[in-house]
């Protein structure tokens, strides 16, 4: 081979190590992007570590090859991906919908099968269990016929097991009374429970007879149920008596009958007593029986006060 032949051997080597050196550099070199976006928006964009600003994102000016793709949000788990750009795909789209970070909630309450509600929505009842709950504040209500609601904030941490024992109180009736006039004496009952302005709480459920009484006015009464949890509040307006007989007897606890009928026992008052001459008897064992006589008349105020005489 001559040497002219040699030359253009040589040069033709050189040519096509140029030509490859230039096709390596064209291909090593070449420029892609990878677009970012998630549910929720707003969450951190990691690439290879790297923090490339939040969602949506569009990360240019990357070399061909492997990248690890992570999104961040706070309340929220991490979503990793594994994206390759390569000569053929330079152009790469990742759309992440993040998992809520959860914790589960323990509800516990005494005395059982109260209603539990987080947040308004009703969830079953006591002893319960309620998982995957999302991070953050929540509103929990535990009720029970009968009851007070209880109820109490809660934030926990991912992960996290929360416990919560409800200890639910009774919840009881209340009476309110007030009257015109006022100092009327009220009975529950039967029983004197004080005057008006009136209140009693912490009542049962039930049926109750409330009556008003006051001097020289027509009493007032009543039967009411009360479920728990209730108030009655009842203002009187109290009708003065027409007529009215009062008894009263030294000692007292006597028995009054009027016209042979058992009436009940001293201090006495019948209001509105229907006009008339009435013979009043009073008994007490260990005591003199009394017996006199009454007239009734309209617009007048009877009154009688008598000491029995003690047996011998």
């Amino acid at each position: 081979m001559d040497k002219a032949k040699k030359i253009i051997i040589i040069l033709l080597v050189l040519l096509l190590a140029l030509i490859v050196y230039l096709i390596l550099k064209v291909t090593t070199n070449v420029e892609g992007s990878i677009f970012v976006d998630s549910f929720p928006k707003e969450c951190d964009v990691y690439l290879n570590g790297e923090l490339k600003g939040k969602t949506p994102v569009e990360v240019k000016g990357l070399k061909t090859g492997e990248y690890i793709v992570e999104v961040k949000k706070d309340g929220y788990k991490t979503a990793t991906k594994t994206v390759e750009l390569d000569k053929n795909h330079v152009m790469k789209s990742v759309y992440v919908p993040l998992e809520h970070l959860t914790f589960t909630l323990i509800v516990n309450s005494y005395p059982e099968e109260a209603e539990v509600y987080i947040d308004g929505v009703k969830k079953g009842v006591t002893p319960i269990t309620v998982e995957d709950l999302i991070l953050g504040d929540h509103f929990v209500e535990v009720k029970r016929e009968n009851f007070e609601v209880w109820k109490k904030q809660i934030n926990a941490s991912s992960g996290e097991t929360l416990q919560l024992d409800a200890l639910l109180i009774p919840s009881t009736t209340k009476i309110v009374i007030t009257s015109v006039p006022d100092k009327a004496t009220v009975q529950i009952n039967g029983e004197e429970k004080g005057t008006t302005p009136f209140e009693i709480a912490e009542l049962p459920p039930g049926t109750y007879e409330i009556v008003v009484v006051l001097s020289g006015y027509v009493p007032y009464s009543e039967k009411v149920s009360i479920e728990k949890g209730q108030t009655v509040e009842r203002n009187i307006a109290l009708s003065k008596a027409n007529t009215f007989l009062s008894i009263k007897t030294n000692p007292s606890e006597c028995s009054v009958y009027i016209n042979g009928e058992l009436k009940g026992k001293t201090p006495y008052e019948e209001a509105n007593i229907q006009p008339g001459t009435y013979t009043v008897k009073l008994e007490k064992e260990g005591y003199l029986p009394y017996s006199t006589e009454v007239t009734i008349t309209k617009g007048k105020r009877q009154e009688l006060n008598i000491n029995l005489l003690k047996l011998p």
